[in-house]
């Protein structure tokens, strides 16, 4: 599915369930595709602080209802977040 047509779709008010929702529309993604797809909300172009985001993350991965894996590209690693069935 289209991530604009899944933005769009989104309610008014950010929450770990939105997060959810996503991941379970579009599959795994890394924390900054999830926040732009989400919310609308890129890290490296604001001022804003990036702790809201990172704390309903680390919120549903508390819970267990989002799942990380640490994946490789070449020596630089970085994690993808999943809804674990």
């Amino acid at each position: 599915m289209d991530k604009l047509k899944i933005k769009k779709k989104m309610k008014k008010y950010n929450s770990v369930k939105t997060m959810v929702q996503v991941l379970k529309e579009v599959g795994p993604m890394t924390e900054r595709e999830i926040q732009m797809t989400c919310f609308g909300y890129d890290r490296n172009r604001t001022w804003k602080s990036n702790k809201k985001y990172a704390d309903m993350l680390r919120r549903g991965l508390s819970k267990g209802i989002i799942a990380r894996i640490k994946t490789y590209t070449g020596n630089q690693s970085r994690f993808m977040y999943y809804v674990p069935k």
